[in-house]
């Protein structure tokens, strides 16, 4: 009897033991977070970032990635509960119950084709180039060769704020558009003679273009001209899983991350 006893009682034991391991101690056990962000904003994040969350918190992420304008329209139509955009919130949306939660301020940068050999170039050299009024590199001192503009998808963040910040609004003229703003890193690495722009990402995504300077200012230089501002948006206040989400995102260890990669958190 006492052997039956000790039986059931280790059994229990083992079980209890099994049940622990499997609860997260933070107690999200089988909650979801549905985030729908800019393609842009998840370069800066990357999967490592979101299974760390996921490892620590035990809450599974549904991640959908897309540009800014429809990760802001996933969240309207309540198809995702937290939208990572590089468009900042209208006051409209604010006065209806959005909240806008500042995450970081990130160098928007001109990449070229590895074998150009141009390494500077100015605002007005710009507006030219992708104003098609330069269409061969050696009119910026380089070699003869054409000039491929590459630009991100229409509806993206980076053409409108790249628009807006390089180009004075003007319609800009390109050879190719990429369905997502983060393929332009890949194709310029791919074709000769090409031009593009995309927020700054990691050494090892940019490792096939070159970045150039802008007026003598690398994108480290504080003096750089081009940034984006990102931000994660909810409805309402956010609610426990939420939380968590933000937390993370703006937690210590999060903002010396971001630091590490040239880019700099914005914390409410």
């Amino acid at each position: 009897m006492k052997k039956t006893l000790l039986t059931v009682f280790g059994q229990w034991c083992l079980v209890c033991a099994v049940l622990v391991l499997l609860v997260p101690v933070n107690g999200y056990a089988n909650e979801r977070l549905r985030f729908g962000t800019s393609a842009q904003l998840y370069d800066i994040l990357q999967d490592r970032v979101l299974e760390q969350f996921e490892d620590q918190t035990g809450i599974e992420i549904d991640l959908q990635v897309t540009s800014s304008a429809a990760a802001m329209q996933r969240l309207f139509h309540g198809m995702c509960d937290i939208a990572g955009t590089a468009e900042r919130v209208r006051h409209t949306m604010i006065d209806y119950g959005y909240t806008e939660i500042p995450f970081c301020r990130a160098p928007l940068v001109v990449i070229a084709h590895p074998q150009v050999s141009v390494k500077d170039v100015s605002p007005d050299q710009l507006q030219d180039i992708f104003g098609g009024r330069i269409s061969n590199w050696k009119a910026l001192g380089g070699k003869d060769e054409k000039i491929v503009v590459i630009v991100p998808g229409k509806d993206t963040a980076a053409l409108k704020n790249f628009s807006q910040l390089a180009l004075n609004r003007f319609d800009i003229q390109y050879d190719i558009m990429t369905y997502r703003s983060t393929m332009v890193v890949q194709v310029v690495s791919h074709i000769p003679g090409s031009i593009s722009f995309i927020t700054k990402g990691s050494d090892a995504r940019d490792a096939g273009v070159n970045i150039l300077k802008v007026a003598g200012h690398d994108y480290k230089d504080p003096a750089y001209p081009f940034f984006q501002n990102f931000s994660l948006v909810v409805k309402g206040q956010p609610d426990h899983t939420v939380g968590a989400f933000v937390d993370f995102l703006t937690s210590e260890k999060m903002k010396k991350t971001l630091i590490k990669n040239g880019i700099a958190p914005q914390v409410p």
